[in-house]
């Protein structure tokens, strides 16, 4: 079954109060796209669908109890909290969540909460299925997602914006790959971690030295051998792209147990100059600000900031955890005048961003530079001028900085 087809059918059957039946297979056709082994059981006495995920001493199963209705929205009174808890015992299952149109609101998030049990609406999961079927998410950030109990909206938009982070390194793959050609074909004929890294196009995004040096040794591995090093630190490209393109797909289709497939290369009619153009690089235009952010807002219960205007796409992040992560900004202006990135990431390591949430590392350093973008939109901090990293120095006083981040954690 195709992911529209999963869609359109959980839309279809989630109101279908005489028939839920209908919306149980769905959900398991669901969550077997995002990489479980489902299984629709139904019936008195037991779960309507167990999910198992099999990633060694880190598997688990989950419950997953589907709710139709024509109201919209699922009540208290229809969830028999305590045949969870005991279809929980019998599966052995790790969480519990329960799926629906929506959720009524009263007590129910406190009874969900209290049986330790997952709200999850219809539309949240398409959510995590489109952007599943754009960059798939690891069952362990899955697990994550079922690990918490009650409402998960505040969850499944921390998830999306994690999964966006991740979409964005194909991104940087691809310009680290465009700016390596454009460096290889000056005078110089060949590129360096150091002139990569100064690149405008590289800067502009943002990509780190250690991304950069991640992707040349992914290139470099022998059965891709797309990158040589001709001298210390001074290395070629030696493929070209559609080649590299190839290669990729040819390991997909090996990964997928798919036979593999000849390729026919197309030669152009007119073979490109292999002569050096004489490109010299670009001074970059002059910037005035250090955030790639240029609007941000509240919504319910967690921050939205929106990058780069042309092509603009947003991240998001939890109030608890905003409230984490400025009181590591708070404490390093209280000790030096020059903050950036690098700074606050270290003083989250290992540190909880909410109750039992511990920070992620990499795959939620976005966070910070978006709470350090957001202060610098408000004027509450300065960019330096430094691009590697971006640093800021105070535009305000440190009592303002701290009036305005209570002020922002009380609007949730």
């Amino acid at each position: 079954m195709t992911l529209e087809e999963i869609i359109q059918n959980l839309k279809d059957t989630q109101n279908k109060s005489d028939a839920p039946t209908e919306y149980e297979i769905v959900l398991t056709d669901a969550f077997r796209f995002l990489g479980f082994q489902a299984k629709t059981i139904g019936g008195k006495g037991d779960t309507d669908v167990l999910l198992t995920a099999n990633i060694g001493k880190e598997s688990y199963k989950v419950d997953v109890d589907g709710k139709t209705s024509k109201n919209e929205k699922i009540s208290d009174a229809q969830i028999n909290w305590l045949s969870l808890k005991d279809h929980k015992e019998k599966n052995n299952s790790n969480f519990v969540v329960v799926a629906g149109p929506g959720f009524a609101g009263g007590n129910l998030e406190k009874r969900a909460k209290e049986y330790n049990v997952s709200l999850l609406t219809t539309d949240e999961l398409i959510k995590i299925l489109e952007a599943h079927s754009k960059y798939p998410f690891t069952l362990l950030e899955l697990k994550d997602l079922f690990a918490e109990a009650g409402y998960l909206t505040e969850q499944v938009d921390d998830l999306l914006s994690q999964n966006l982070v991740r979409r964005s390194f194909l991104e940087k793959f691809k310009t680290i790959i465009e700016e390596i050609e454009k460096l290889q074909n000056t005078r110089l004929g060949y590129f360096t971690f150091e002139s990569l890294a100064g690149r405008e196009k590289i800067q502009e995004l943002e990509i780190e030295l250690e991304d950069i040096e991640n992707i040349i040794q992914l290139l470099r591995i022998p059965f891709i051998n797309a990158i040589s090093e001709i001298d210390k630190n001074k290395f070629v490209f030696t493929l070209e792209k559609r080649d590299l393109s190839n290669t990729f797909f040819q390991i997909s289709q090996l990964i997928s147990s798919r036979p593999l497939v000849t390729t026919t290369k197309i030669i152009s009619e007119e073979p490109a100059d292999t002569k050096k153009d004489v490109e010299q690089i670009d001074e970059n235009e002059e910037r005035t600000v250090g955030t790639k952010y240029y609007k941000w807002t509240i919504r319910g219960t967690s921050l939205f900031a929106t990058a780069r205007e042309e092509n603009p796409y947003e991240h998001s992040c939890p109030v608890d955890h905003f409230k984490t992560i400025m009181s590591k900004i708070i404490e390093a202006f209280e000790n030096q005048n020059v903050i950036n990135n690098d700074i606050i990431y270290q003083a989250l390591v290992d540190q909880e961003l909410s109750p039992n949430r511990v920070f992620k590392g990499k795959a939620e350093e976005y966070k910070i530079r978006m709470i350090l973008g957001v202060l610098e939109l408000e004027g509450l901090t300065k960019w330096t001028g430094s691009l590697r990293p971006i640093e800021y120095t105070l535009d305000k006083p440190l009592t303002d900085l701290i009036k305005w981040s209570n002020e922002t954690s009380d609007k949730k």
